[in-house]
């Protein structure tokens, strides 16, 4: 019979040894940063293989920015059946369907011959990968209580900035290396490589985790029943899938979420789409130096997540870092065209922007996380906040695009980006503020948030 020292089912979360959750986060992050780190090394690679296929396959700079984004039109669209499947049969069969899927599609996207071509690739990719971020939150919902979500989703989400720092040197050296091997360009070779690790890791994500700490081999029984009663103590609820689709599109808390986690993916992907782009047109021709200089904006990004999902879990007060962290993101957007193309400020203002946007992310997933209640419905609602927000990932790459073809400059569209940022800090205000509106005051309190 297995025993545990481990406080009873009815211990509050903050009771429970810190050593139990280290030893849940070392055997589950891990694992999900690794596949998070690859999720966003195949979508954002395009943007150094778009250095050579422009050329090749005859893509403008819109049709470019288009293909870029039309990605997560598929994505948006199919998120939420795919997350509410993911919900029935667990996240270990999914979502090694979803990484098998997108590799297979990645290797494919390297032989490519035209623009239309290109954007079918696109949206397959959108179509395999749908579900797999909110199917991750979703998922590690189910292990972290609402107080500890925080600080594990920030780990997570890290994965995405660290990846960006290596996608740089690794693409520019593909592409270098890679030239013409078997006839076939670098930029392709940059596709069918990256493709091959998501089709293996989703094959080690079936066996390396459990579905929740119920089913999990290597906790006690009192283990498992203490974690599990932490994280939803009102027990299993089963939502009919209409009936969570419904409550999910009726909640207006859902909608500002996604809106204002949609102004983070419209500054993220922005400049993980042209970040190359603008540091060639800084004066840096070389690949390889490039894909160096392209890795700066996230190494801050990596400190910036780090440090955001300490202070919302250490002073309960995501409401505040999420608001501040917009802010300073908008002001970096405006230093970066504040000075012509001088890298230095360029460089400088992309890097803080690209920081804030991605430390905003998971602190707003835990106020989110606060007010999608019920283990049922919120896989749903999950999906919903992201397909809404997966709007601004289509819009900041083609807009970019569209207004550098009519202008010769994305300096228009990088400022626009600066005020929708500080219009989803106004909006956040407003969904984490403390009222006396009985709505407002629950929202508050779930979210923990004390501005």
């Amino acid at each position: 019979m297995n025993e545990s020292t481990t406080p009873g089912p009815k211990t509050a979360p903050g009771d429970i040894p810190s050593s139990l959750y280290r030893r849940v986060a070392w055997r589950l992050l891990p694992i999900i940063s690794i596949c998070y780190a690859v999720a966003i090394l195949d979508r954002v690679n395009i943007s150094f293989a778009a250095l050579k296929m422009s050329t090749d396959i005859h893509l403008s700079a819109a049709a470019y920015g288009l293909g870029a984004g039309i990605f997560f039109i598929a994505y948006c669209l199919l998120e939420m059946p795919s997350n509410i499947i993911l919900a029935r049969i667990g996240a270990k069969a999914w979502i090694t369907r979803i990484m098998v899927s997108w590799g297979i599609v990645m290797i494919a996207t390297g032989f490519i011959q035209d623009t239309t071509q290109f954007y079918i690739a696109r949206v397959l990719l959108g179509v395999a990968e749908a579900g797999f971020y909110p199917g991750l939150v979703f998922f590690l919902g189910q292990w972290f209580p609402q107080k500890r979500l925080a600080q594990a989703l920030s780990l997570m989400v890290i994965a995405g900035p660290a990846a960006s720092i290596f996608v740089g040197p690794l693409s520019g050296w593909i592409l270098a290396a890679f030239a013409n091997t078997g006839g076939l360009a670098g930029w392709r070779w940059l596709f069918i490589l990256q493709g091959i690790p998501a089709i293996v890791l989703g094959v080690v994500f079936f066996f390396a985790v459990a579905n929740s700490p119920a089913k999990a081999p290597w906790l006690t029984d009192g283990e498992k029943a203490v974690l599990t009663a932490a994280i939803d103590p009102s027990g299993p609820q089963h939502t009919p899938p209409f009936a969570q689709l419904r409550d999910a599109f009726s909640n207006p808390k859902a909608w500002a979420a996604g809106f204002v986690l949609g102004t983070t993916y419209l500054g993220i992907y922005a400049v993980t789409f042209w970040v190359p782009t603008i540091l060639a047109s800084a004066g840096i021709k070389d690949v390889t130096a490039i894909g160096y200089l392209a890795a700066i904006p996230w190494v801050l990004a990596v400190a910036a997540t780090i440090l955001l999902g300490r202070y919302a879990d250490r002073h309960q007060r995501p409401g505040r870092a999420l608001v501040a962290s917009l802010v300073v993101a908008a002001a970096g957007l405006i230093l970066s065209v504040s000075f012509g193309n001088s890298l230095a400020p360029v460089l400088a203002g992309l890097s803080i922007a690209a920081a804030l946007f991605t430390a905003a992310g998971p602190v707003l997933w835990v106020i989110a996380r606060g007010h999608l209640k019920g283990a049922a419905g919120a896989a749903a609602a999950i999906a919903l906040v992201n397909s809404f927000a997966s709007l601004g990932s289509f819009a900041g790459p083609y807009l970019m695009g569209l207004v550098k073809d009519l202008t010769g400059s994305t300096v228009p569209a990088l400022i626009a980006i600066a005020v929708i940022a500080l219009a989803g800090a106004g909006v956040a205000l407003l969904l984490t503020a403390r009222r006396a509106h009985p709505a407002g005051q629950e929202l508050a309190e779930a979210a923990g948030a004390e501005l």
